[in-house]
């Protein structure tokens, strides 16, 4: 009987030789800048959008009627028709990454689909923090070898590093737009205590301990939690050691006395009331729902 030959896919169904070129696309700033002077003449693009991004260096952008004078830590969205220009001092460091707006309009159906929320405007906005800035760079060295490798399942692996990319651009815009709200210093207060509670959450600091350390009173965090959060700070501490005895229950084999000991319980009986109490079940029990030691 005779047999129809089996095409030679990869485990993901990809051509053998790629068929189309990808929808993003990543190169070094020098690349096509030190050629030109370090100056960019004003142009657009009809299908792509940009982000270019500079580390740590002066340089200036025109956005359409827009002029930006950029120092520091900076990327900049350009979307498709914005016309722009640079100037860049020479020997910048950076990068720019052209998505084809196929890519940024959700054509290509959910796998690529980018995320909602993300404000695709001319703008400029600024990195300011330092490991934001080396996850970011993390993610367009990865791009950057996926888009020249020759690897399994390349078409996911680049749509879930453009998804990473896009969510640090929304992330930034999301801090940019608390520092500008009428809410601004509450938020910031808010972002303060979720980092003290995630440093000291074992050691059982009790409320006015927090208050210290964010150098606001009792009352004053009190309310902040009770109107932008809808809880006392109390229980959003609580809320913190349910969730880290949640994983280690569901995660590890560690006994329940032993991930007491290490949430900073020095009863485990304590623990076992304060879990259920908070969860409406037993660690035990938890556990058995999860079957991860099955």
């Amino acid at each position: 009987m005779n047999k129809s030959p089996i095409p030679f896919y990869d485990l993901y169904g990809e051509a053998f030789i790629r068929q189309e070129p990808n929808l993003v696309h990543v190169e070094d700033i020098a690349y096509r800048s030190r050629g030109l002077g370090w100056e960019i003449a004003p142009h657009r693009h009809n299908r792509l959008s940009q982000v270019v991004v500079v580390f740590d260096n002066h340089w200036s952008v025109e956005l359409d009627d827009t002029s930006h004078q950029l120092s520091g830590n900076w990327l900049v969205l350009i979307p498709a028709g914005v016309v722009h220009s640079f100037h860049f001092a020479p020997n910048t460091q950076g990068f720019v990454l052209s998505i084809n707006d196929a890519l940024v309009s959700g054509k290509q159906g959910d796998e690529t689909q980018p995320l909602a929320d993300l404000v695709w405007q001319a703008q400029a906005v600024q990195f300011k923090d330092q490991q934001q800035i080396k996850r970011f760079c993390t993610y367009i060295n990865l791009l950057q070898h996926e888009l020249n490798a020759d690897e399994l399942a390349q078409n996911m692996a680049v749509s879930q590093l453009v998804q990473l990319i896009l969510l640090t651009i929304l992330r930034q815009q999301r801090l940019e737009a608390m520092k500008v709200s009428s809410v601004s210093r509450e938020s910031t207060v808010l972002l303060n205590f979720r980092a003290l509670i995630e440093q000291h959450y074992n050691q059982h600091l009790a409320v006015k301990d927090y208050a210290a350390h964010l150098h606001i009173s009792v009352s004053k965090l009190n309310r902040l939690c009770q109107t932008l959060l809808n809880n006392s700070p109390k229980a959003i501490i609580h809320q913190r050691l349910v969730i880290e005895a949640k994983r280690r229950l569901i995660y590890t084999k560690q006994s329940v006395e032993e991930i007491a000991e290490e949430l900073g319980f020095s009863d485990p009986a304590y623990f076992s009331r304060f879990f259920k109490q908070l969860v409406g079940t037993t660690a035990g029990c938890f556990r058995q729902q999860g079957n991860i030691n099955e």
